[in-house]
């Protein structure tokens, strides 16, 4: 299947998300417009049935979301990242080899929100939430000691949440917003590292292969989990151009041994 027609049900399920809102939007008390900016990195290598690979996504898009009511919000993002030059690894031979190229990342969301109680400033919400993430390095360069090889990876890490999450008012400027659930991920990587040689002769799992000669290490990994996930946030008190700056920490410690931080900038436009 190629990564286009995996990435249509993704597709379809965030475009029914947002048409549902748009559909109830004649009846919406608020329409919100916001660019936001997000970066996510693996703390270690993510480390799967003896492969090894990191994780990192930087990018920039637009959140649109819509408030139904009084209780409900539904919200769609999508967004865009590029890396020129971005260090990867492959695995080659059971190691990690350091590589570099060009990274394109595309992440997507559909979300819905419900208020479970409020009272003056202080709230208890509800939201579930899915996230696509694809990151794709197509052309990626490095050494195995002193020989050069290519490659190319692709991940897809996908999560599914539900938090809970409470706010609190900090002074007359700002709330705080504390949040914390179970994430269910799941992790798609394909990686492939060739090894190019013209001349000599290759040792390659006992055996020796006379040169010109190409060897392929081709990896896999799908693994699904359910690890926690909090968050802790601060948002402005501006009830038409606010903005939110949130830290998060998704575990991976049930399959992958490790998790991913990340921090978040959202300006938010009330119409």
């Amino acid at each position: 299947m190629s990564k286009q027609e995996y990435n249509y049900p993704k597709l379809s399920a965030l475009a029914f998300i947002f048409l549902f809102a748009c559909g109830q939007g004649a009846s919406a008390s608020d329409f919100k417009l916001s660019p936001f900016a997000l970066y996510e990195q693996g703390k270690e290598d993510i480390y799967i049935k003896g492969i090894r690979t990191k994780y990192g996504l930087g990018v920039v898009g637009a959140d649109i979301g819509i408030n139904l009511g009084d209780d409900v919000n539904i919200r769609t993002r999508i967004g865009y990242g590029y890396h020129p030059n971005a260090d990867l690894s492959l695995t080659v031979e059971e190691k990690s080899v350091s590589v570099t190229g060009p990274v394109a990342g595309i992440y997507l969301e559909g979300a819905i929100n419900y208020l479970l109680w409020e009272r003056l400033d202080y709230s208890i919400t509800s939201e579930l939430s899915y996230v696509s993430r694809n990151v794709d390095a197509p052309d990626l360069t490095g050494m195995v000691g002193s020989r050069p090889i290519t490659g190319s990876a692709v991940n897809d890490f996908d999560t599914l949440d539900l938090v809970l999450s409470s706010q609190l008012p900090i002074g007359k400027a700002a709330l705080l917003k504390i949040s914390g659930g179970l994430s269910q991920w799941n992790l798609k990587t394909s990686a492939v590292a060739v090894y190019n040689q013209a001349t000599g002769v290759l040792s390659y799992k006992g055996l020796s292969i006379p040169c010109p000669c190409t060897v392929t290490y081709p990896k896999e990994i799908d693994t699904t989990s359910i690890d926690p996930i909090v968050g802790i946030s601060i948002v402005s008190r501006n009830p038409r151009h606010n903005f939110g700056l949130e830290f998060y920490n998704r575990s991976l410690k049930s399959k992958a041994g490790t998790q991913i931080v990340g921090i978040e900038l959202e300006y938010k436009f009330q119409f």
